[in-house]
């Protein structure tokens, strides 16, 4: 059978127009941001899992925004989706916009976070953080000789992924009593914040010898401060 035809949604609006559906059914594909190589690798990977099935997809990104995720939510719906892969926008708040894709009878399958309810998601996929966490944390105090000061860019608070990380974290190097973690910013996952977040923190701690952040995007920006910092 021929591959169907696909359609890409970009917007966050709820105005756009119902797309026409293949005969195997429209998946709605809802990321974070695509400006991050991480969700842009995310949605793609749906897409073309969901193309393979036979599907048509639509993707779209929130940006962290409950507002922007519930009028996706609602172009969703209004475009007789069959299913719906989301990146949720906060654990607590994302809560109502997968109910109400439930009660139109639309499946919802959340990736990377979840939402903290369970029974209303088909499944919830995500990655193992706290043991990620730690693994991460043994390397980053080998890296440090077990001594030193440190602090930490924190990932976005409405995520359980940031605090589940920065527990992981601290399991392990709470057992380092040479190890000092002097000062913690939230970043939000975002490369620029965690670059503004760092030169804060390199401003009130100086003499600090490492940094450990919750996410790739947050540590770049982090060492694009520590190398404008010489």
């Amino acid at each position: 059978a021929c591959a169907p035809s696909t359609t890409t949604e970009s917007s966050t609006s709820s105005a756009a127009a119902p797309v026409a559906v293949a005969e195997g059914g429209l998946i709605a594909i809802i990321t974070v941001d695509q400006g991050n190589p991480f969700w842009q690798a995310e949605a793609e990977t749906a897409k073309k899992a969901a193309e393979a099935l036979g599907y048509t997809t639509t993707v779209a990104d929130h940006k962290n925004d409950p507002t922007a995720q519930d009028q996706l939510i609602d172009t969703a719906i209004a475009s007789n989706a069959v299913a719906i892969i989301l990146d949720p926008a906060g654990a607590d708040e994302s809560i109502g916009a997968v109910q109400k894709a439930k009660d139109a009878g639309i499946p919802v399958f959340t990736v990377n976070a979840e939402i903290n309810v369970s029974g209303i998601a088909i499944s919830q996929i995500i990655s193992n953080n706290a043991q990620g966490a730690a693994i991460g944390a043994e390397e980053f105090a080998k890296a440090m000789g077990l001594t030193g000061q440190y602090v930490e860019l924190f990932g976005n608070p409405t995520d359980n992924n940031a605090s589940v990380r920065s527990e992981g974290y601290k399991s392990v190097l709470s057992q380092y009593p040479d190890m000092a973690n002097v000062g913690m910013e939230v970043a939000n996952w975002d490369r620029a914040t965690g670059k503004e977040k760092m030169e804060s923190l390199l401003q009130a701690h100086p003499d600090i010898t490492g940094v450990i952040a919750g996410n790739d995007e947050m540590a770049l920006g982090a060492i694009a401060a520590l190398v404008g910092a010489g």
